[in-house]
């Protein structure tokens, strides 16, 4: 009987840990990538609504500002894998574009970022097309289903690339995650529930003036999203080292 790897309870606990060693180990790399996420957000709100609005330049807008992200953000998270599965600290937050294993986690990164955002993409252009709730509705399924088996799938390829194994390629991280997406996908939930409740819980307490742009609570709202994201951000990190640690076989035998 095969074993049963990847317990769900047990790895949140565990990640809530690392992510407590994280936030205390390295300061300076987590508030950089709060600064990071919070200028991105505060960049988005300059561009006029009517841009995001419309089908072509928001598709735009949103590629370059996942982009700019994944670029900023590639150093904190290859931190943050290198911390749970070599136990290195990363004292202060750089920018090495030329270390080669850079660009390419640079490209994998945005790439699955991309692939989150799929859905809604596809549902804006049925909106467009006019076509039947039903259609949409079909399509939106399927295509959120898809976009976050792919993601799931892949996952563990990032810490892969981050520890530089020699077996970090798409085919490897495809065959280790096999069977395993159901499970993934739920220590995450769990994982990052808590803190959906408490971004919702904030907008909901802050109400309307929230929304008012330059308003000292917009500001408020501006920071605790960006409290709640970086959050997120590092404990995802977290978990996806603790699936590549238990699950990468056949990375780890190349």
């Amino acid at each position: 009987m095969r074993k049963r790897r990847l317990p769900v309870v047990p790895t949140i606990i565990a990640a809530y840990r690392d992510l407590a060693r994280l936030l205390t180990a390295m300061p300076a790399l987590m508030g950089s990538a709060f600064l990071i996420i919070v200028a991105s957000s505060a960049g988005a709100e300059l561009v006029p609504q009517r841009l995001w609005d419309q089908q072509l330049s928001g598709e735009a807008l949103g590629l370059a500002q996942n982009a700019v992200e994944a670029l900023l953000l590639t150093p904190v998270i290859i931190a943050i894998h290198r911390f749970v599965i070599l136990d290195k600290i990363t004292r202060s937050y750089t920018l090495p574009i030329g270390e080669g294993v850079f660009g390419v986690f640079f490209g994998w990164l945005l790439a699955l970022k991309v692939l989150i955002g799929l859905p809604m993409d596809i549902l804006g252009l049925l909106e467009t097309l006019s076509r039947s709730i039903w259609t949409i509705a079909f399509a939106f399924a399927v295509a959120t289903i898809a976009a976050a088996t792919a993601v799931l799938r892949l996952l563990i390829l990032l810490p892969a690339l981050a520890v530089g194994a020699a077996g970090a390629t798409v085919s490897r991280a495809w065959a280790d995650s096999k069977g395993y997406v159901l499970r993934i996908l739920a220590v995450l939930v769990l994982a990052l529930l808590p803190w959906f409740a408490v971004g919702i819980g904030g907008a909901m307490l802050l109400g309307r003036g929230a929304m008012v742009a330059g308003s000292p609570l917009a500001m408020l709202f501006l920071v605790m999203s960006g409290v709640v994201e970086t959050i997120k951000l590092a404990l995802a990190a977290v978990i996806a080292s603790y699936a590549f640690m238990a699950l990468a076989e056949e990375v780890k035998r190349a």
